[in-house]
């Protein structure tokens, strides 16, 4: 950890960017001393206290930008200053008292303080592109915004710009301090910053966002927004300390965009808002009036985060903190985050089982079960195995609405205490094995009786609705038809016993027969079943261990060791399944089976966007010059799965806009960078010039409501989760 042993400060810490610049900080081993405004405000402190590391390494610091030497205990011993802390405040009644005065004096008084430090290397300043772009010259038509851009005091004050001018005197002052005293100052200049956020508080900028995406009301004059992502301007933060050539200011925009294209983004990640019905044609073709450089922030090693991940991430943010009841994001009907359609839970009073809850998609299932209000009998192989039960008595929720039932597949009646009382059972449980040695005993029997016994364990049971069973892509695709090029696979589709055997696709074969015999059950027995065929599942984890798909996406992706022998893969996140499964119970429409994909991809594709996302990766060169020669050989149908009123979010950033802006995505890293730390470049360009050879219908799972989640999201979702459990490192 770079930072290991070194101490540094952070004023305004319970902030939208200072918390985050605390977290990681901490992540990378510092020490720090955080200032706040009051030790006695639980919303300012509980945040920072609950990060890894504050126990030991954190300490918080009470001081007032408004009184000089407030600030001196908290920086004394510190080897750098990051000041963060300044009024943002858009509307009010005496500006040199609300913004001005705390702005400038309150950046003087930080800098006398850290001038009186003999270890103190450098201060980072967090300033604003609001000190950068407000002058005249921002009239002329088609101009690159870049570091050597000032803002316009007078012009500030003359159109009463009283934010603009605190943050350009400000940085004035800093500047002017720093030079007289022998400090080394480094400004970092953010445009209008999103991203997740910390602090249980709801920042200006987040609100803006959302209001804009909620209500289509702008928060900019000519709706055109700097974003920038949080997490990129405190990796820069950090970047410009342990950079020893940073110098200057940095001017922080990851993509200059009109509302619209906010908006569009917004449609395509969440299509229920119906956000262009307030939109006439939905197209924006002026083109934008400037452009702000990345280059020298790239120089530096950020790696700015996809616009689309960043909207996304935001929404999720909130939503996770309950901001919806500040009115804002109500009508965002995220399948992954049901419970916050206001207090209603539509799992309350209901009881259902889920079998096999340690698992991959089932920890995920019970989680979104207890967010909906259900009350969840989940079982597990051993209950003595804290590595099975450990996460899932950690959910929100599972204390008052969780019990855990030991339950064997291969014993019948195993499962009936479990599924008394249920309403539905949803049966994941079944093995997960590339490889075995008697596929008969490892794999066939486990998956084919142990869905029989979960079955007959439901029959019994009076109350019970609907199973909801978790088959798979695998009982879908091997299949004669999937020769022929170009085709697309729907539910109408199945693997075909006796080619399953004669390939040895033994995993192939438990899915399809276990699915045959819960149909075949279902029908004898008068219950009602659904069967969700997910393929590829990947995303964030919960269980600490590791499971077979994300293990399989991380050996790509670190050592280009593929998957499956024609590198094809039929992406879907594990967090749209999960809300597949809840659907299909919650629909009294819901029917059949419902083909889960996302999207058909090669392995190329998912690693330019790795490599867009880290750009530094290495990987074995497995491509020669980085194209694909030919076409993926079969689809899969989402029509049944829309019918059931399934949303699937895209698989990977779309639209023109989106498209260009992964194109332009920094190589640049800076040895052991923040965002990644890996390293060469596999591909010589970034088109795929051949169709695939097949899809994979989405059309019933949409109708079901699924939204498929981007694939560029996925993947970084898992690549994070998977760096945080400490299963992938790099």
């Amino acid at each position: 950890m770079s930072g290991e042993g070194k101490v540094v400060c952070v004023t305004g810490a319970s902030g939208y960017i200072a918390s985050w610049l605390v977290k990681l900080l901490l992540d990378r081993g510092y020490t720090v001393h955080a200032t706040v405004r009051s030790l006695d405000d639980p919303k300012k402190t509980d945040h920072l206290l609950a990060l890894d590391g504050a126990k030991e390494r954190l300490s918080l610091f009470e001081a007032n930008l408004a009184a000089e030497g407030s600030f001196d205990s908290a920086v004394n011993g510190c080897v750098c200053v990051f000041h963060t802390a300044s009024p943002v405040l858009l509307s009010v009644d005496d500006p040199q008292v609300q913004l001005i005065d705390p702005a400038v004096k309150g950046t003087l008084n930080v800098l006398k303080s850290a001038a009186k430090v003999q270890s103190l290397k450098r201060v980072i300043l967090t300033s604003s592109m609001s000190a950068v772009t407000f002058g005249p010259r921002l009239a002329e038509s088609g101009v690159v915004v870049d570091e050597t851009w000032f803002s316009d005091p007078s012009f500030c004050e003359q159109k009463k710009l009283w934010y603009q001018l605190s943050k350009t005197l400000a940085e004035d002052t800093a500047v002017k301090f720093a030079k007289e005293n022998g400090l080394e100052l480094v400004v970092i200049n953010p445009g209008y910053v999103i991203g997740p956020i910390l602090q249980p508080t709801l920042n200006l900028t987040s609100e803006g966002i959302m209001a804009l995406i909620r209500n289509g009301k702008e928060v900019l004059p000519g709706g055109i927004y700097r974003l920038v992502d949080v997490r990129d301007v405190v990796t820069a933060h950090i970047l410009a300390f342990e950079n020893p050539e940073a110098n200057g200011r940095y001017c922080l925009v990851g993509k200059v965009v009109r509302s619209l294209e906010i908006m569009k983004t917004a449609n395509k990640l969440y299509p229920s808002l119906g956000n262009f019905e307030r939109q006439k044609d939905g197209e924006c073709v002026e083109p934008l009036p400037y452009s702000v450089s990345r280059a020298k922030a790239e120089s530096l090693g950020v790696n700015f985060t996809p616009m689309e991940v960043s909207i996304k991430d935001t929404v999720e943010s909130l939503k996770e903190m309950n901001f919806h009841q500040q009115q804002l994001i109500h009508k965002l009907p995220s399948l992954r985050q049901m419970s916050i359609e206001g207090n209603v839970m539509a799992g309350e009073g209901k009881v259902v089982c889920v079998t096999g809850a340690s698992g991959y998609i089932a920890s995920r299932l019970v989680k979104l079960l207890l967010d909906r209000g259900y009350t969840v009998h989940a079982t597990v192989r051993s209950l003595d195995d804290p590595k099975r039960t450990e996460h899932l008595l950690a959910l929100d929720g599972a204390k008052e609405r969780l019990s855990l039932f030991e339950a064997n597949l291969t014993a019948e009646g195993s499962f009936d205490a479990a599924v008394n009382g249920c309403v539905c059972v949803f049966h994941t449980a079944s093995p997960v094995l590339v490889s075995v040695d008697d596929p008969q005993t490892q794999l066939i029997e486990p998956a084919v009786k142990g869905t029989l016994n979960v079955l007959k364990s439901a029959a019994k049971v009076q109350s019970l609705k609907r199973v909801v069973l978790t088959s798979s892509m695998a009982a879908v695709m091997v299949n004669s038809r999937l020769a022929e090029h170009g085709v697309v696979m729907d539910e109408t589709w199945f693997s075909d016993p006796s080619l399953c055997e004669q390939k040895q696709l033994w995993y192939h074969l438990s899915k399809t027969l276990a699915e045959e015999a819960a149909v075949k059950f279902a029908k004898d027995n008068g219950l009602e079943l659904v069967a969700i065929n997910p393929g590829f599942v990947i995303g964030p984890i919960l269980q600490p261990t590791l499971n077979v798909t994300s293990e399989g996406i991380m050996g790509l992706i670190k050592n280009g060791k593929e998957v499956f022998s024609d590198g094809i893969y039929r992406l879907v996140d594990v967090r749209d399944v999960a809300a597949a499964h809840i659907l299909a119970f919650e629909n009294p429409e819901a029917n059949g089976r419902y083909c889960l994909v996302g999207k058909v991809v090669r392995s190329l594709e998912i690693m330019k966007i790795v490599d867009k996302l880290y750009p530094g990766l290495g990987l074995s060169e497995r491509y020669k010059d980085g194209e694909f020669v030919e076409p993926l050989p079969y689809n899969v149908s989402r029509a049944k799965a829309e019918s059931l009123g399934v949303n699937f979010m895209p698989v990977e950033p779309q639209g023109e806009e989106l498209s260009k802006l992964l194109k332009r995505q920094t190589k640049a890293c800076m040895g052991a960078c923040l965002k990644t730390t890996m390293g060469l470049i596999r591909y010589k360009d970034d088109e795929s010039v051949e169709p695939l050879p097949y899809n994979v219908s989405r059309a019933k799972a949409e109708s079901l409501g699924v939204n498929f989640t981007p694939v560029e999201v996925t993947i970084k979702d898992t690549v994070e989760s998977l760096k945080e459990k400490n299963l992938l490192s790099f």
